[in-house]
């Protein structure tokens, strides 16, 4: 487990990780928006492991225009959506895998706590995987009611501008998921108002985060 600032002062690299295409965008987009606009950005590495053609697609868009002009790789599992816990050894290789080509300084993942079960079982093997990294879990909106169980140890703070940037690419980028009854402005920055309350920002992208190193 390693601090978040590498010891050169360089960008960061991160390895994003998601079950499905729009997790790590909903998840950390602000962040991945704030870093790569202030040149922190130095690489981007992005696996998901239930996915389609048609939502491949538009998250190879997404990523570019989130981590843009920081280089990104993606790589898709294309296993089946809500089955992940079904294909355990095929989830578990392809995090391995994922790591062992790896040199991420950050690792963002969803969240151990996730109701999603899908969310939750990467949650769970995420630093079986990583076990060098510092590793933030991010918090997903959903009808299942369970924000209140990420329990936040570090916050992202951020701009007006970049939530309203955020859920504007958000919106571009995945029409596939304009007709879901949450996929709305105010649900993403509804959230980001309550993070940024708790810390004390006019918003921000909350994460846990189950270990890490404090240096000086």
């Amino acid at each position: 487990m390693l601090g978040l600032a590498p010891a050169e002062r360089r960008p960061l690299r991160l390895a994003l990780i998601g079950a499905h295409c729009d997790d790590v965008e909903i998840g950390c987009g602000g962040m991945l928006l704030d870093l790569a606009g202030r040149g922190l950005l130095a690489a981007v590495d992005l696996l998901v492991l239930a996915s389609t053609p048609e939502r491949e697609a538009e998250t190879t868009g997404s990523i570019a225009a989130f981590a843009a002009p920081a280089p990104h790789r993606l790589t898709f599992g294309r296993l089946p959506d809500g089955r992940l816990p079904g294909h355990w050894n095929e989830v578990k290789d392809a995090l391995q895998s994922f790591a062992a080509g790896s040199t991420a300084d950050l690792v963002l993942a969803p969240s151990p706590s996730d109701a999603h079960q899908d969310h939750r079982l990467l949650g769970e093997l995420v630093r079986t995987a990583f076990r060098d990294q510092l590793v933030l879990h991010y918090e997903i909106p959903k009808w299942d009611g369970d924000l209140g169980t990420l329990r936040p140890q570090a916050y992202w703070p951020l701009s007006v501008e970049l939530v309203k940037r955020k859920y504007a690419l958000l919106h571009d980028f995945y029409p596939s998921q304009r007709t879901h009854d949450w996929f709305r402005e105010d649900t993403f920055g509804s959230l980001a108002r309550l993070r940024g309350m708790e810390c004390r920002s006019d918003f921000a992208e909350a994460f846990s985060c189950p270990a890490f190193t404090l240096t000086l």
